[in-house]
């Protein structure tokens, strides 16, 4: 099919991106609250890539890309509050991959409506939901309150990942980015200033800056990658950050995994290298 194995590459890219600074995601969460980060990551994400919308010619604007822009950046903004909550009271090798099941929810979604997705790249997704699965069986502080949150995380993200591709198809790639992002910011700053968060994530920058960065490349990959393949594919490509995330937190932070755990990362990594042989 074309266009799969251009959104293979870019769903795995989109993983690192996401996956890599998960460690800096959960200090900035843990130091300036879940809320602050959000405000943060959304503001020094969007700026960093605005300027690249002089370099594209901009839509024409309809209602129907404009509303789905806006459900997007609502679900987006909640999904994020959820996330980085799960990140704030859990362990980064525990609250990644649960959040990641956005990936299984997502393929749901978009198998159900119809995507076309090849038989033979379709039978390797389930195996990619089952190691994201089995990576988020582990055990740690928090462990209830940090699965709890991300499970509402990658619902929510379940949904926004379906609704970014009719977006990028009403408006473009990047300015159907901008505008979700900006839908996002436009919910969330109420709350930032009623809770007198708007600037708190200023307490601890880079933390917060590396995340902001290594997830607005991740979105703008994802956006990239639902736009020219199957939501199906890119959704539980994208969502292989979590093995990415566990590594991390266990290299960084001297988290622990079970066994289990470990038979779901080989077990994403087969089933990854497997859809990129066959979307090749």
């Amino acid at each position: 099919m074309p266009g799969v194995g251009v959104t293979i590459a870019l769903g795995v890219l989109c993983a690192i991106c996401w996956g890599l600074p998960d460690v800096n995601l959960a200090r900035a969460a843990r130091a300036v609250g879940p809320l602050a980060v959000v405000v943060g990551a959304l503001l020094l994400g969007t700026v960093a890539v605005l300027p690249g919308l002089l370099f594209v010619d901009l839509p024409d604007w309809s209602t129907r890309g404009v509303l789905i822009a806006a459900a997007a950046g609502t679900a987006m903004t909640f999904g994020y509050w959820l996330g980085y909550t799960g990140f704030q009271h859990g362990n980064v090798s525990l609250v990644a991959p649960i959040v990641a099941c956005e990936g299984g929810v997502a393929a749901a979604i978009s198998l159900a409506a119809g995507d076309d997705v090849p038989l033979a790249i379709l039978l390797f997704l389930p195996v990619a939901v089952v190691g994201v699965v089995l990576s988020a069986m582990g055990s740690g502080s928090g462990g209830k309150a940090g699965a709890t949150f991300a499970g509402g995380a990658a619902l929510l993200w379940g949904l926004v990942l379906v609704l970014s591709a009719p977006v990028a198809d009403e408006f473009g790639v990047l300015p159907g980015f901008v505008l979700i992002r900006l839908f996002a910011l436009a919910v969330v700053l109420p709350f930032a200033l009623h809770a007198r968060r708007t600037t708190a994530w200023t307490k601890d920058p880079w933390n917060v800056l590396a995340w902001a960065l290594g997830d607005a490349a991740a979105y703008l990959l994802f956006v990239a990658a639902a736009d020219r393949g199957p939501v199906a594919v890119a959704s539980v490509l994208a969502a292989q950050f979590a093995t990415i995330g566990v590594v991390a937190g266990v290299v960084l932070l001297d988290e622990r995994l079970r066994r289990r755990q470990w038979v779901g990362i080989v077990l994403v990594i087969l089933a990854v290298s497997a859809m990129a042989l066959l979307g090749a």
